[in-house]
């Protein structure tokens, strides 16, 4: 495969697919059973200064079947399971964030995007918000998230099954640090639906109906320390504003991945 020159009108975008017979001939992938994902910003793929941007950064990624309902949405980021549009069904890839790899341009300017496997503008969207929650998810308390452990993990069935209409958990808590286990937390729970589904709201209220009345049951089963829930309610995407996002937190659903437990339970 020979290089030639990268311009500005080179067909590339973020969410391009590199099939994988390409990934083989530029050396990321041993065989062609999986998939490259442009994640580079179009503006700095357009810029053709090599000195400035030589490479493109990408994922390699596999397909999926049966996709997890936790991994959409970003709620996960480590994972995400993302379709990519075709002329028959959706394709659905698995993107994990530590098979991120680089390919100069020089090199995959020969190269030519996967046709009639396209990204909407609302899959790109959680893309982005994927790939920037790896750099600005914010920690939990270690105490409270010892507290919260069966909690999240209802919160995560629930996330399997809702996978169309939740697109996430966010908490406001209080105080921002380590507590003894004699000290409660105060807690909020905010379950954000999709309005792009007629039953989001009914399945959200249904998930914070079903977490408010076993929430004292699900803390008092870790053995870790109070919590004391404010409330848990369902709001829009609409709904939900910056200002509210801006004073919770994200409950990404690899939280507790890094944890070991007595009994192997792990949330990824």
């Amino acid at each position: 495969m020979g290089e030639s020159d990268w311009t500005r009108t080179m067909p590339w975008a973020q969410g391009s697919l590199i099939d994988g017979e390409d990934m083989v001939a530029l050396g990321l992938a041993a065989a062609d059973a999986c998939w490259g994902v442009v994640v580079t910003h179009d503006c700095d793929l357009a810029n053709d200064n090599l000195g400035i941007e030589p490479s493109v950064e990408l994922i390699v990624a596999q397909p999926v079947s049966s996709p997890d309902g936790n991994c959409r949405h970003a709620k996960n980021a480590r994972k995400l399971h993302l379709d990519w549009e075709g002329e028959a069904e959706p394709l659905c890839l698995e993107l994990l964030a530590t098979r991120k790899c680089q390919v100069d341009k020089a090199a995959l300017a020969s190269c030519h995007p996967v046709p009639g496997l396209t990204l909407t503008p609302a899959g790109q969207r959680i893309l982005q918000s994927w790939l920037a929650a790896r750099y600005r998810r914010q920690a939990l308390p270690d105490s409270l998230v010892e507290r919260l452990r069966h909690v999240v993990q209802r919160l995560e069935r629930h996330g399997k099954t809702e996978a169309a209409t939740v697109v996430g958990y966010w908490l406001s808590f209080s105080p921002a640090r380590e507590l003894a286990s004699d000290d409660p937390y105060d807690l909020d729970i905010s379950i954000v639906y999709t309005i792009d589904s007629p039953e989001a709201e009914e399945a959200a209220i249904a998930i914070a109906g079903d977490v408010s009345q076993r929430f004292a049951e699900l803390v008092e089963k870790a053995k870790a320390g109070g919590v004391v829930l404010g409330q848990c309610s369902a709001y829009s995407e609409e709904e939900f504003t910056l200002h509210d996002i801006r004073h919770h937190v994200e409950l990404r659903l690899d939280y507790l991945s890094n944890r070991a437990y007595p009994d192997g339970i792990e949330l990824e």
